[in-house]
């Protein structure tokens, strides 16, 4: 059975936060051996690879907001499950903490540690619903501290059994609320690789349909969508009962309580990209010049970010972006420019150009500039 041998948590520096289910390896092990690989591809001016073997074992690293992610396998595992586990666990941190980095993470160790425990069983997933562990696990809150400088644990001590008796693994009983609603919200991200004339050489996009579930009691729910032909490759909650959507194509399903995700997807068809990216680069032995236009192709897009990695060797840019002046009081930019801002980041070397919104009707906003290496 597919199982990980830890998790460890490092900070921005590459220093141990957390440690978490090892019992016949050194933990230092695999931490040193992936600071010095990271060093190594910095001074290459190359990308870490997603998998690392170190003495035989494969490594599986991920970076979120500065904090990195370690999990080895010794066994023979597919490293997707440790990839799929670790994003579970992300999307976890998150509704308990909101912000993740080093700070909140500090903050409220024993949380991350015990999330950790109940999500692993042995290296082994076990209980993953965030409805279930917040009822084994209290969220952090003011009273949680008060009961921890009292001395008191944070684990739920009323009803420890309870996710675990409930008739329904991921809905515990005696539910109430006073309004009775349920939320969905749809979330797709687009994948595209285009060429410097902005002309689509490949794209996927990947769906996932979000629940917020403040149902009483044991609601019984079946959601009908209008074009399943639309939705490939999908991936569901385990609240949903498979063989209904197998033969009439609808979701049938008891929800968890509070947030979830009820349906991941790959769309059938990608429909034509909402804007067009025209980039130029010019590189020389100092550094080099750039320069990029935006052009949307829908009515209105609103917070859009690009960002550009300019080189590991890179300490400094001088960027100008432009577009057309918006009067004061109209949503976006008022008063400003509409070609936004440009901030660039000496640490990751990366290029930000953000505008609040990108308008069909205006001229397309551009980002000129040069950078020194």
């Amino acid at each position: 059975m597919a199982r990980v041998d830890g998790v460890i948590i490092l900070d921005p520096v590459g220093k141990s936060l957390i440690t978490s289910h090892f019992s016949s390896a050194y933990p230092a092990i695999y931490t040193d051996a992936y600071n010095h690989e990271l060093r190594r591809a910095r001074k290459d001016g190359r990308e870490l690879e997603p998998v690392l073997w170190v003495h035989g074992v494969a490594l599986c690293h991920l970076e979120r907001d500065g904090l990195r992610y370690l999990i080895p396998l010794t066994a023979e595992v597919n490293p997707l499950f440790a990839f799929a586990w670790l994003e579970s666990f992300l999307d976890t941190l998150k509704e308990y903490l909101g912000d993740v980095t080093e700070v909140t993470v500090k903050d409220n160790f024993d949380v991350v540690y015990m999330l950790i425990e109940e999500m692993l069983d042995e290296g082994h997933p076990m209980t993953m619903e965030t409805a279930m562990l917040k009822d084994i696990v209290l969220p952090p809150s003011l009273m949680r501290k008060l009961l921890n400088v009292a001395g008191v644990s944070g684990l739920q001590a009323q009803t420890p059994s309870a996710p675990f008796t409930a008739p329904i693994p991921w809905r515990r009983l005696g539910i109430r609320h006073a309004q009775n609603e349920i939320f969905f919200d749809v979330e797709e991200t687009l994948d595209a690789v285009v060429d410097r004339k902005g002309h689509v050489l490949s794209a996927q996009v990947w769906g996932r349909l979000g629940c917020n579930s403040r149902l009483s009691g044991n609601p019984d729910l079946l959601l009908n969508m209008s074009n399943t032909k639309a939705l490939a490759e999908c991936s569901f909650h385990p609240c949903i009962r498979y063989s209904r959507w197998e033969r009439d194509h609808v979701l049938s399903f008891i929800p968890p309580d509070g947030k979830f995700k009820l349906l991941e997807y790959e769309a059938a068809s990608v429909p034509k990209l909402p804007f067009l990216l025209k980039a130029g680069m010019q590189v020389d032995e100092t550094g080099g010049r750039f320069s990029l236009t935006l052009t949307s192709r829908v009515a209105r897009l609103d917070d859009v970010v690009v960002s550009i990695f300019l080189g590991s060797t890179t300490t400094g840019i001088s960027a100008t972006p432009a577009g057309d002046r918006r009067p004061p009081g109209q949503e976006g930019d008022g008063g400003h420019v509409g070609g936004g801002t440009a901030e660039f980041d000496p640490h990751t070397q990366v290029l930000r150009w953000s505008l609040s919104s990108l308008l069909q009707h205006e001229r397309s906003p551009s980002l000129t500039g040069s950078f020194v290496s």
